[in-house]
């Protein structure tokens, strides 16, 4: 004698549904919840013309965060910076010694050719150098940036860490490949929240970005 589990509903570790059934026998899958990598946020803008940055929430509810970036700005050759907020964004540090960074652009075909950024006191952090805004040659920057807050809001003394990699097209429209690593040194024992993204002068023209969480 042969058994038929009947299943209504299966759910992902956070309790969100990822395959329903509905009410014929169909199964649908989605695949937005599927294990513990969540997708949380999608925006989008274009052709914007007063849009000075852009701010993103990093839930409490999330272990690590995945951030897919992408934009282009208003001015021509600026520079993208960020900023992290430990209080939901009503503030963004901003301070000398608020940030630590190492980073490097490779920009020739030449071996040995690169850029490097580093500071060990900083009031920013420096995400990607010169980007151009030419449409026609599809200028702009992106990357893939992991986030990883401190653990756990108490006296331990942690890290709140990011790391992206990613290319740039320059104001000639040139490649560069970009590599970096960051954190935020003004405290050891807030979990970071938000974060902010700007040019180094203009304003952002197009930006698109879908992030994920992972939960615990």
């Amino acid at each position: 004698m042969s058994s038929i589990l009947k299943v209504d509903q299966l759910q992902d570790s956070g309790g969100n549904a990822i395959i329903t059934s509905d009410g014929s026998g169909t199964i649908t899958p989605s695949f937005n919840n599927a294990g513990n990598l969540v997708k949380i946020d999608s925006q989008s803008g274009t052709a914007q013309s007063d849009l000075a940055d852009v701010r993103i929430e990093l839930p409490e509810t999330y272990k690590a965060f995945k951030l897919y970036w992408r934009w282009k700005p208003e001015t021509d050759n600026v520079n993208l910076y960020a900023k992290f907020s430990t209080d939901g964004g009503s503030s963004y540090y901003n301070s000398a010694g608020n940030y630590k960074l190492a980073s490097f652009y490779i920009y020739t075909s030449t071996d040995n050719q690169i850029d490097n950024n580093y500071s060990d006191s900083d009031s920013i952090l420096h995400v990607s150098k010169t980007v151009g805004n030419n449409t026609a040659n599809g200028e702009g920057n992106s990357f893939i940036m992991d986030i990883q807050p401190i653990d756990t809001e108490s006296s331990v003394k942690q890290q709140n860490i990011v790391h992206w990699s990613g290319t740039r097209m320059d104001n000639s429209n040139a490649i560069r490949g970009m590599f970096g690593v960051g954190s935020l040194e003004a405290t050891y024992t807030d979990k970071i929240n938000y974060i902010l993204f700007y040019p180094s002068s203009g304003n952002i023209e197009d930006y698109f970005y879908t992030l994920y969480g992972v939960r615990n």
